[in-house]
């Protein structure tokens, strides 16, 4: 290789997840000589990306209109509106496909790398490009034998694995980010989680017995608010798309912020997320007890909850009641030492397939080889 590659991210910016992932990715990109160029994030409710994404990645980010979900007045994830709204705005998601070859055209990318864009694989699908694609999620994990999937909702499962598809489509390399190691299988490569750097510096910190929690839906505060409010004496600190307030001496609502949102994990004495995958990830990284709370009628979330905990996260509960997290933490705290083992072969595994999807070989040493790796996973998920 005379030079480094050239890099262009495309990120689903609704949630948290994709965005860190990114954040990770690019620093380990740089640290093998690689550039990031930019990034298109898809948006949709909001209409812009967090600020700790647009001042931590260090390259130009430019948004698109993306399909979302949409929720009702109280978070509850509605299908029918969510498809009905996708349909009417097809329109303007084929000017978001001419952003998105706008952005090829000005980047000129060696590869692109898909933070689980659905509009990225409508390009790869519908427009002309010779950039390979590298796809990333958690959500590639849904056919991998022994996950989770769950009975009910079959609208949705079905839903979620026709958006993974899309997602995938055309790519080069589609890896598959996973909270335990797993068999390659038909173009899909498990891989740790992508998690950024400053997490590592703040390993084994003094815990100051607060809760943190990160409320993906700001329309579920209430819910929060009406549980802190029956119990006064315990300290929490809420991340939300919302302004900054005080709820209360024990309850402060905070806007999304990477960098104190892991600072404050670091010294927790437990965490409340949805059941997305990568707050689960770090909170397991650091040893922090989680309690999972899937969004409201989101199938896929139902079945990371159960992934998690059968891989030591935590616990799950299908409403805002922190009261399961509070009975699990008169327990131990779990041992984060060999899921750090997994976490640490991250950088040599996804740089290394990112290198190979644009045309370098990949070497020994590289971390794609097969070998021993420590085991997370005590049990197959139960489903029920």
């Amino acid at each position: 290789m005379t030079r480094g590659l050239r890099v262009l991210f495309a990120v689903q910016g609704e949630g948290r997840g994709h965005l860190t992932q990114a954040l990770a990715l690019a620093g380990m990109l740089r640290r093998h000589g690689h550039h990031v160029v930019g990034a298109v994030a898809g948006t949709s409710r909001w209409g812009d990306v967090p600020t700790f994404f647009r001042h931590g990645l260090g390259a130009r980010v430019d948004t698109v209109e993306s399909p979302g979900f949409v929720a009702g007045p109280d978070g509850r994830i509605r299908p029918a509106a969510t498809l009905l709204r996708a349909v009417a705005r097809a329109g303007r998601y084929t000017t978001s496909l001419d952003g998105i070859s706008t952005a090829l055209r000005l980047a000129d990318p060696d590869v692109v790398v898909n933070f689980y864009e659905g509009l990225v694989g409508l390009h790869t699908l519908f427009r002309v490009s010779d950039v390979p694609v590298v796809a990333v999620g958690h959500q590639f994990m849904a056919d991998a034998p022994g996950y989770p999937l769950l009975p009910g909702q079959p609208s949705q499962r079905t839903a979620m694995q026709a958006y993974t598809a899309l997602v995938g489509a055309g790519a080069r390399t589609r890896l598959a980010l996973s909270f335990y190691d797993g068999p390659d299988r038909d173009g899909v490569r498990v891989v740790p989680p992508l998690l950024r750097r400053q997490l590592f510096g703040l390993a084994d910190l003094p815990c100051d017995g607060s809760i943190l929690v990160y409320l993906m839906e700001p329309a579920l505060a209430p819910q929060l608010a009406a549980w802190s409010d029956r119990h006064p004496g315990v300290r929490i600190h809420a991340f939300s798309r919302m302004t900054a307030h005080a709820h209360s001496p024990a309850l402060t609502f905070h806007d999304l912020c990477g960098t104190t949102f892991l600072q404050r994990m670091a010294v927790a004495r437990g965490v409340v997320c949805t059941a997305g995958f990568e707050t689960v990830s770090e909170a397991m990284w650091l040893g922090v007890p989680a309690l999972m709370v899937p969004t409201p009628g989101h199938y896929e979330q139902r079945c990371n909850a159960v992934d998690a905990v059968a891989s030591g996260a935590g616990v799950r509960s299908d409403t805002l009641d922190l009261d399961p997290l509070m009975d699990r933490l008169d327990g131990p705290r779990p041992d984060p030492a060999p899921f750090r083992a997994w976490v640490a072969r991250a950088e040599a595994r996804v740089v290394g397939a990112i290198e190979e999807a644009a045309g370098i070989p990949a070497v020994a040493g590289d971390g794609l080889a097969t070998g021993p790796v420590p085991t997370v996973r005590l049990a197959r998920p139960r489903t029920d």
